[in-house]
């Protein structure tokens, strides 16, 4: 492919040189985004239309030389395929107008590789035929959140007399974390009685392994089993034999919400550490868009899975349905962007420079891929009951008769798996007899609550109808930088806990403003954001019911300050040296951005000496006899400092 006079529009700087290389075409990347809501955002209370100006002058420099740069050329506007890449896109488009572009389209890149961006540039439209209802979407959930944040924030923070944060999202994420607290709480103060039941089990064994026959009545107490217990013989009889085929089918495709969970779980990292490289995945062009509410993959991607696998005879080519809470067809699941074989994975980080996790993260996704076209596994589970003294006991065993897709790899077991207790391959026969070497109770709790774990919470929330894809990941983050809640090691998995100041808020709101803790309104208003985008509903459908719940409350502009050029700059800089993404809190807010800066600071590595430093230390130390200090060649505060001090020790 190769485009002459053209202008491609993307966002992240990291994909340019690549579609650069595949296109020919000049490449441009906004970082994210250029513009935002204005401090005094809304003046008109009638059409609530908002004002946007540009984050930053270097931004707004940057994308003055873009613009500069369509004038007469072909303009694909190519920002990521969801609601926020379209707002930036749409920004773009905009201020194109009076610079003659020979066109401007509407492209989206579903994976960085050479076939993605041909196809995304084959069937871009001009992008006043795109669905400019997006940004109006979009908008609204911009528009809509700020107002939330400028109302309800400086009022709660003069009743707390501290910095207090409340989000139309936010907020309900950390209710429903409290209300699980509050749950096991209630819970732990229930008596034991009430808390736990028992039922007898019957300890065997046959050709080798320990077997536990279960009975199911169940007991308050301990004492009340074992006088059950005590009048039962040493013999039981098998009674009855019930068998039944059971077919387990191989997990869909990713969609987000899926990806984070099960390799948060897998891996023992957070949602956010998950996505962060799944994003560097994407930009190397080994995935597709990671941000996806869609299990479904394309029919082209299917041909060519079935060209290199229907000789195998595992392989079963199986279609996925986007799912009726999909916000675009066009989307697919997260998958690998070229079939390869399972030996070729090594070959493949070192030629992309992978890092360990990411290598993790890239054979999982390769793993899901293939395996969502592989066949059933099927079980035969048998249920053996025997008799002792007219109480009935069950033991359940488990023979594989064909593996399927658990046959395509070498894995562990499934955590589900796992924790079901069934017996492999144990046969017995009608009327055999064995012999119960002891009897013994085991404890049931009664629907005991558990925190929620970071992997699992993703699921949550979207069964709760919160947040979007792009967004899952940010809540937790968020909610621990606030104070509100923290992340407790238990294992591999993190265990979410409410703060104090958490707890109290929620209370707090619970009694004053309590329709911004509930899931339901959340969710309620992602459908009209949704229907917005579809042209259903208008921007003010959503705007104007959302104010109305906080009575028309007038904005409270002077809490928040805006930071200093040089502060974002600054920030920029540091995150980029770490290779952290920017919140895009710091660029409305001071006290965000000063927290941001103080805490990369915390985790910014040393600046090295100089050459010219490093030998003068060591000549000194040569000269006077003294001990190089620690670290002496890695930080120049530490190179320094034992300079100054020779020559301070010569005076």
């Amino acid at each position: 492919m190769q485009l002459n006079d053209t202008l491609i529009i993307i966002e992240s700087p990291n994909k340019v040189e690549k579609i650069q290389k595949i296109t020919g075409a000049k490449v441009f990347a906004t970082a994210g985004h250029f513009k935002g809501l204005t401090q005094d955002f809304l003046k008109d209370f009638d059409n609530y239309e908002p004002i946007f100006d540009f984050t930053d002058e270097r931004k707004k420099n940057n994308i003055f030389k873009a613009l500069k740069e369509a004038e007469g050329k072909e303009v694909y506007i190519a920002t990521d395929p969801d609601r926020e890449g379209y707002a930036i896109g749409y920004f773009f488009y905009q201020m194109l107008k009076n610079k003659n572009p020979k066109s401007v389209k509407r492209a989206e890149f579903f994976e960085i590789t050479e076939s993605g961006i041909e196809k995304g540039i084959t069937n871009a439209i001009p992008f006043s035929q795109s669905n400019i209802k997006m940004f109006e979407s979009w908008k609204a959930r911009a528009v809509g959140d700020k107002l939330v944040g400028f109302i309800l924030s400086p009022k709660y923070a003069g009743i707390f007399k501290e910095n207090i944060s409340i989000g139309r999202v936010q907020t309900p994420v950390l209710a429903l974390i409290v209300q699980r607290q509050q749950e096991i709480e209630a819970y732990e103060k229930l008596p034991l009685k009430e808390k736990v039941d028992y039922k007898i089990k019957a300890i065997s064994s046959k050709n080798g392994k320990e077997l536990s026959l279960l009975n199911n009545n169940l007991y308050n107490d301990k004492q009340e089993a074992f006088s059950i217990i005590n009048d039962l013989p040493d013999i039981a009889k098998c009674y009855e034999i019930e068998s039944k085929e059971v077919k387990n089918s191989p997990k869909m495709p990713y969609r987000t919400s899926q990806l984070q969970e099960s390799l948060s779980k897998r891996l023992g990292i957070s949602t956010k550490e998950v996505m962060d490289c799944a994003q560097k995945l994407f930009e190397k062009g080994l995935i597709t868009y990671h941000r996806t509410d869609s299990n479904a993959i394309s029919k082209e991607f299917l041909d060519e899975l079935q060209s290199h696998l229907s000789s195998e005879e595992w392989y079963q080519r199986r279609e996925y349905k986007a799912g009726s809470q999909s916000q675009a067809e066009a989307h697919e699941a997260i998958r690998i962007t070229h079939y390869h074989s399972f030996n070729q994975l090594d070959e493949i980080a070192k030629e992309n420079n992978l890092s360990p996790k990411e290598k993790e993260i890239y054979q999982a996704i390769y793993q899901n891929t293939i395996l969502s076209q592989a066949k059933d596994c099927i079980n035969s589970i048998t249920d053996y009951t025997f008799t002792i003294k007219a109480m009935l006991f069950h033991i359940k065993s488990t023979k594989c008769l064909y593996k399927g897709f658990k046959g395509v790899f070498a894995e562990e077991a499934d955590e589900e798996e796992e924790e079901d207790k069934v017996i492999q391959d144990i046969e017995f026969s009608k009327e055999e007899e064995i012999v119960i070497a002891k009897f013994d109770t085991q404890e049931f709790k009664k629907k005991a609550p558990s925190p929620y774990k970071e992997s699992n919470f993703i699921s949550l929330l979207e069964k709760n109808g919160i947040g979007r894809p792009s967004t899952y990941a940010t809540y937790l983050p968020i909610l621990i930088e606030r104070g509100y809640i923290i992340l407790e090691k238990k294992g591999k998995e993190h265990i979410i806990i409410p703060t104090q100041k958490g707890i109290t808020l929620i209370q707090t709101l619970n009694n004053k403003e309590e329709w911004i803790t509930k899931a339901q309104f959340t969710k309620e208003m992602e459908n009209v954001l949704d229907c917005i985008a579809k042209g259903e509903l208008k921007y003010t459908d959503f705007i104007r019911p959302l104010h109305q719940k906080m009575e028309f409350a007038p904005i409270n502009q002077k809490e928040i300050t805006k930071p200093s050029e040089k502060q974002i700059a600054y920030a920029e800089k540091l995150a980029k040296e770490q290779d952290i993404e920017i919140p895009k809190e710091i660029y409305e807010d001071c006290k965000e951005c000063s927290a941001f800066i103080e805490k990369l600071n915390k985790t910014k590595a040393p600046t090295p000496p100089s050459e010219k430093q490093i030998k003068l230390a060591e000549d000194l130390a040569n000269k006077n006899n003294l001990e190089l200090p620690k670290g002496y060649k890695d930080d120049c505060k530490v190179c320094s400092a034992f300079i100054d001090k020779c020559f301070k020790s010569k005076k």
